[in-house]
């Protein structure tokens, strides 16, 4: 029997279409460029743009709030960190 058939189970996730878009801008760069030139959504209360660093921030200290619930540890937290911003911004598309 299938373990994943279960109700309760979801199967692993699994990235159908990993594509990298090609990058023209560094890393560095893109950490401190805004999320969104043109979406008013993503500028703060004093008037800046919200960055990719903001972005990565609040979802990385989600993302471990929900590991560290959960009951689970990461043993190389700096890895960990480094490897999460690296795969948004490989994922992530530059401003044309």
């Amino acid at each position: 029997m299938n373990v994943y058939t279960k109700i309760d189970r979801l199967p692993p996730f699994k990235i159908a279409n990993y594509i990298t878009h090609p990058r023209k801008m560094s890393y560095k760069a893109w950490l401190y460029s805004p999320v969104s030139d043109c979406d008013s959504d993503w500028i703060s209360n004093d008037g800046t743009y919200y960055t990719h660093e903001d972005f990565l921030y609040e979802f990385y200290n989600k993302l471990i709030n929900v590991i560290r619930k959960c009951g689970y540890d990461i043993e190389d937290e700096k890895q960990f960190k480094n490897e999460f911003a690296t795969f948004i911004y490989r994922l992530s598309r530059e401003s044309e």
